[in-house]
């Protein structure tokens, strides 16, 4: 389940996801990195529930007019699968059925293997 990125409800467990990422563990990035998605309208931060009552990690997504892009997933070590970043393309799918789902270079290939299988639950139209 996707929920969308709320400052003042979510920053910190947010914070805790991005500092996975490598060139976000400095702590100005990090920063750098929030504000870029508080202040551009075209990009938007959720936070991903798995089945538990906890978040999992974090998606980064950015929009065009036909187009949601995932810049990157970040979860938690225990959530790291293609199971589960499968489930996460099945959520942003459902989220927004009249976008097409691209993806960064990391994830173009789950992205194609998902879309090619049993796994995409959105019919395309």
């Amino acid at each position: 389940m996707l929920t969308k990125y709320n400052k003042e409800e979510n920053q910190k467990i947010t914070m805790g996801f991005l500092s996975y990422i490598s060139d976000l563990k400095d702590m100005s990035n990090l920063e750098s990195e929030l504000k870029l998605y508080d202040e551009d309208e075209s990009r938007q931060l959720y936070l991903w529930k798995s089945n538990v009552e906890d978040f999992s990690g974090v998606v980064a997504l950015s929009f065009s007019k036909k187009t949601v892009f995932i810049e990157y997933i970040s979860l938690s070590p225990s959530y790291r699968s293609q199971t589960n970043r499968f489930k996460i393309f099945d959520d942003i799918a459902r989220k927004f059925p009249e976008y097409t789902i691209l993806g960064s270079f990391d994830l173009v290939d789950d992205l194609r293997t998902w879309s090619e299988s049993d796994h995409n639950e959105v019919e395309d139209n």
